[in-house]
């Protein structure tokens, strides 16, 4: 394919100069959203751009850190700061002071934006110094050269430190022209092989390492998945919905995808998805496996609150769903009664469970950054929604394969993208090669080292198989296959998949390295936890007969489809759901499975060494 852009920049600037009348953001204004056009957010990019310059001495190509949650706001600024050549650093709300202080000292940054006054807070916090994974950074490694700029400043008292994005805006719209031919130079040295952004893995373990994303690696992404046919005019018109934070890579792909194609930004946020959802009703959704498990266990529950006829015909409606969501994945024509009772469970059911997640305008749904459970795939299939499992890493910016819509195959990633090219290595390990794929790690060579192999193949990290037809299908992480001390070895997430498919269970932790048996450390989603109990007229307590039955009978049918060694011989539940603040999720809302087992360690003991029959 050739070259469209020649940088993120230029497809920026580009958009914005052929395209003005396009919206590019929709965003919630009380119970409504409201479009804002290139030609509205055009000029507020330029004085972003010229405030960025003028904050203090900004050297060419220099970073910018954006510290907080994914608004316009922040997508303007960091759209700003790619236009005039900086490198931008997307730094996770909800990390801890140290760890962004970390991101900050690794990549030098010489501008800090921060969403809010909490964020405000943690930048003051790590510039008097800090200590992280047993290094102790000083004052005196403080990188920043101007004020920090707040998005959103109520609450702050004015100070010396900090200026509002209001008015570092001004100020570069006052100064735009006298700055504007360093703006055009700058931007004039970009290339697609020069470096873009950074963007931190989520670190299970150890300090997090910035992935080296270059304007290459994104928009051959970009073009890729042009490519792949995902962007139809029902996305252009409708919209992207972006809640996943630009600090996640899946996040990021969908913030410059609205520019590559014209498609506008529906602007939301986790607190607020499902209510914006409703009112945004956008053609594009991308998001984690978890959100999709959430949004069926919720139309389920309520279909199991329905009595008598009602309940009858939306079993019936969603029946009809799957028969022809399963002809159209093995490639066969519907007969004619099948397509009649299509239509009609359609129009009496199925339309408006679509309407009532809001999802009644999307054309394409894509799930990724975890594995997507086939019946949570063939649930969303069954109403009529085209539902996309895509497999990819930071390092690949961030696909590797997906499925096609004329083409899906529950159960696997789908195929390659165009460029991208795959083999399961002698260990079973998928390696990769393609132009998505980063280069390594900004100041760790040894990790760079160690995630290419000897002929220059990227290094998944992830077990795998590919099929005749080419699809993938991923098996489990390489680094986290659990080895008994009778030497059998265990791949936990194939287990945890099964386990996490009753909607009660958040989370699955398989435990079982050095161990003579494997057990599990459940934690429980509170709001399906308090359904139920409605529901059954029991306290909402994990704990409960009722539900320890309903845990016990979940292990024993996931057992019968396991091996003996492999098998849950034993689980305990935790105290409560895993969290990010609680440190058992990273930012991207995977587990550390280390931190859950030292956190958690006297309750996983307690499954050990004492008479297996406790449960």
């Amino acid at each position: 394919m050739a070259d469209e852009h020649s940088s993120l920049s230029h497809m920026i600037l580009d958009r914005a100069r052929t395209s003005p009348q396009r919206v590019a953001f929709r965003v919630r204004r009380g119970d409504a959203y409201v479009d804002v056009s290139w030609s509205d957010v055009s000029p507020r990019i330029e004085a972003i751009a010229a405030g960025l310059l003028s904050a203090g001495p900004v050297d060419d190509g220099a970073c910018i850190s954006i510290v907080g949650n994914t608004s316009m706001a922040s997508c303007l600024v960091d759209f700003a700061a790619l236009t005039v050549g900086l490198k931008t650093v997307p730094v996770y709300a909800s990390l801890l002071p140290e760890e962004v202080g970390y991101m900050h000292m690794d990549t030098g940054a010489q501008v800090i934006v921060v969403d809010d006054a909490s964020q405000l807070d943690k930048v003051r916090a790590f510039r008097a110094g800090f200590t992280f994974f047993e290094r102790t950074y000083s004052p005196a490694d403080y990188t920043a050269r101007a004020k920090v700029v707040v998005i959103h400043p109520a609450g702050l008292a004015p100070a010396d430190d900090w200026e509002s994005l209001e008015a570092l805006e001004a100020r570069g719209r006052a100064r735009h022209a006298a700055l504007e031919g360093e703006m055009r130079r700058r931007v004039s040295l970009l290339r697609r092989e020069h470096v873009a952004t950074y963007t931190y893995t989520s670190g299970t373990t150890g300090a997090p390492k910035a992935v080296i994303q270059t304007h290459d690696n994104m928009l051959a992404m970009l073009e890729d998945v042009a490519e792949a046919g995902m962007m139809d005019e029902a996305v252009r018109e409708h919209g992207l919905f972006l809640f996943l934070p630009a600090a996640h890579s899946f996040g990021r792909m969908v913030e410059f995808s609205g520019p590559f194609f014209g498609a506008p930004l529906v602007m939301s946020s986790v607190p607020t998805l499902a209510a914006d959802l409703a009112v945004g009703r956008p053609g594009f959704f991308p998001a984690a496996p978890r959100v999709f498990e959430k949004m069926m266990a919720k139309i389920t529950s309520a279909i199991e609150n329905e009595r008598g006829l009602r309940r009858k015909l939306v079993g019936w409606a969603l029946g009809v769903g799957r028969q022809v969501a399963t002809r159209g994945i093995d490639g066969k024509p519907l007969p004619l009664w099948l397509a009649a009772q299509r239509g009609l469970a359609d129009r009496l059911v199925l339309s408006k469970l679509r309407s009532r997640l809001g999802l009644d305008q999307a054309s394409v749904l894509l799930s990724g950054a975890a594995p997507l459970r086939v019946d949570v795939q063939m649930f969303f299939l069954s109403l009529g929604l085209t539902v996309l499992e895509a497999y990819g890493l930071t390092e690949t910016c961030p696909g590797l394969t997906i499925n096609r819509k004329e083409k899906v195959r529950p159960g696997t990633v789908g195929i390659p993208f165009k460029r991208c090219v795959l083999k399961v290595g002698a260990d079973g390990e998928l390696l990769a090669r393609g132009p998505n794929i980063s280069r390594g790690y900004l100041n760790r060579p040894d990790a760079t080292a160690d995630s290419f192999d000897e002929e220059g193949w990227f290094r998944t990290g992830d077990l795998a198989t590919i099929d005749a037809d080419g699809f993938v299908r991923i098996i489990g992480r390489k680094k986290e296959l659990l080895k008994t001390s009778g030497g059998k070895y265990i791949a936990p997430l194939k287990i945890e998949a099964q386990l996490k498919q009753h909607p009660l269970i958040q989370e699955a932790v398989v435990i079982g390295e050095g161990r003579h048996y494997c057990t599990a450390l459940f934690a429980l989603d509170t709001e399906i936890l308090a359904e139920v109990a409605r529901r059954e007229g029991i306290p909402a307590d994990p704990a409960h007969p009722r539900i320890d039955k309903v845990l016990k009978t979940l292990v024993a049918e996931t057992n019968s489809g396991l091996a003996s060694f492999e098998s849950i011989k034993t689980f305990r539940v935790s105290p409560g759901p895993f969290t990010v603040d609680g440190g058992e999720l990273t930012a991207s809302l995977k587990v550390k499975r280390h931190a859950v087992v030292r956190k958690h360690a006297v309750l996983i003991e307690s499954m050990y060494g004492a008479a297996e029959s406790a449960h």
